[in-house]
């Protein structure tokens, strides 16, 4: 595949930048995927905007704000094992680990629809998180599709396996 050189820039690119990049990707961009793969900088953006999204007061299911730094902890934890989990369940190893985390933290950018959450109504929030783990696994499922170039089946059977064990473990912990 041939990249031309307007994509790959020399100089840092700003937080907003990375943030258009990230919702590219967030809307199933494979340039934008190219975009995260071939360029290191975005890497501290990204986890800038990761914590600063998880960061954001939203309402859990039962319809109420649970803002303490233990939940943002607890994300941070459960995004790290997930992508480090696929990563390790990958069957292509030709891409570094760095940029397999870009690619996931790239996703993460979708939580800043999260404050939605705060104007609805307490028995519509159950509806809105199952679309959006639903879009966040099928950005995974795209994603993992395309680094590892398997088909979208089993790319599906190991996002669902990882998102399972990873949403199990502290349960079990």
């Amino acid at each position: 595949m041939k990249v031309s050189k307007s994509i790959v820039k020399d100089d840092f690119p700003s937080i907003l930048e990375t943030f258009k990049v990230a919702l590219e990707t967030v809307f199933f961009n494979e340039k934008a995927l190219i975009k995260l793969i071939l360029n290191k900088k975005h890497s501290l953006n990204l986890i800038s905007l990761f914590i600063l999204v998880l960061s954001l007061p939203v309402k859990g299911i039962d319809g109420k704000i649970n803002y303490h730094i233990g939940n943002i902890i607890e994300a941070i934890l459960l995004t790290l094992f997930f992508i480090l989990f696929l990563y390790l369940l990958s069957p292509n190893k030709k891409l570094p680990i760095g940029a397999f985390f870009r690619i996931f933290l790239a996703f993460e950018v979708i939580d800043i629809l999260a404050l939605i959450t705060i104007a609805l109504p307490a028995n519509y929030l159950k509806y809105f998180y199952a679309c959006h783990i639903a879009w966040y696994l099928s950005l995974s499922v795209f994603a993992f599709s395309k680094i590892n170039r398997i088909n979208y089946v089993l790319s599906t059977f190991f996002v669902i396996i990882t998102f399972f064990v990873v949403n199990l473990l502290p349960a079990v912990l």
